[in-house]
């Protein structure tokens, strides 16, 4: 058999233009309306999380992940969680076949690669005015000698890099390995309906029918991923909440009418029985409160 040329065994990746960037920090609430992607784009959350939406398909992006839209796709952005995401959007021109290892792809980024996407936000923000959410980003009228040059060599650098990972990591997953994967996507999405119904105290069957599955599977899932039942998470992720309403300088009679509290009294004994203070004592001195990583 006739060898074939490393070129032609390769695939092929062609990195052209930046077309448009952004790399800022985002308040929790904060959106950005449904837009059409005329070139690929890549989403890196920096820090804190957000949720990206593909036509009808909602997915929650968090620190240390990528995902890519693809030309032709539809799609919008809110801020979500707790802390301030921090997210570094890329639309840029490519092609060449390596570019289908990432179509509808959203993946955990190597630290190499997190090093890489780090120098690329860098140069975003030396080159591109930041923009609220409603405006498309603007060039600067003179960014640094080489900013501009620089995100298209370390935006081409990370596409070789997460290429690679890809196709060495490009086999079928375990059942396993499958059932984490789902048990994942039904806990994110039950953290989604949970941090958008604080307030309501929704009851089991009704996130189950948010999330589209069966009590018994929900159960189980936050079991195996969080070590807490879907009641316990809820209770700790409002007292998060509350503990951040407090340090923001809300009173504990204010928090516990806007997270729905039957009394102040029972958010109090709720609040100390999580955190061991009182809702005054914490509003006092506050400190950063992880009820939810158990």
């Amino acid at each position: 058999m006739p060898n074939t040329p490393q070129s032609e065994r390769d695939p092929a990746l062609q990195v052209g233009r930046v077309l448009a960037a952004g790399a800022s920090e985002w308040r929790v609430g904060d959106r950005l309306a449904p837009r059409h992607s005329a070139a690929w784009q890549l989403v890196f959350v920096l820090d804190g999380v957000i949720e990206e939406t593909v036509d009808t398909r909602r997915m929650l992006v968090r620190a240390g992940r990528a995902m890519f839209h693809q030309p032709e796709e539809s799609w919008s952005m809110r801020a979500v969680g707790e802390v301030p995401p921090e997210v570094l959007r890329v639309s840029f021109e490519a092609s060449g076949t390596a570019m289908d290892l990432f179509r509808g792809r959203m993946t955990r980024v190597s630290p190499p690669e997190q090093n890489v996407l780090r120098l690329l936000a860098e140069s975003v923000r030396e080159t591109w005015v930041p923009a609220p959410p409603d405006a498309e980003p603007q060039r600067k009228a003179e960014p640094p000698f080489g900013a501009a040059r620089l995100s298209e060599l370390y935006l081409e650098q990370f596409l070789w890099l997460a290429a690679r990972r890809l196709r060495r990591t490009a086999r079928k997953p375990s059942p396993r390995a499958l059932a984490e994967q789902n048990q994942n996507a039904m806990v994110d999405a039950a953290r989604l309906y949970f941090s958008a119904h604080l307030e309501q105290d929704p009851a089991l069957a009704e996130v189950c029918h948010a999330v589209g599955c069966g009590r018994a599977a929900l159960q189980q899932a936050f079991r195996a991923r969080t070590g807490l039942s879907p009641r316990e998470y809820f209770v700790r992720l409002k007292a998060e909440r509350a503990g951040s309403l407090l340090a923001q300088g809300h009173t504990p009679g204010e928090v516990a009418r806007m997270l729905g509290y039957s009394s102040v009294s029972y958010f109090s004994q709720v609040f100390r029985a999580l955190t061991g203070r009182t809702p005054t004592a914490y509003r006092k001195d506050p400190q950063p409160l992880h009820l939810c990583n158990k």
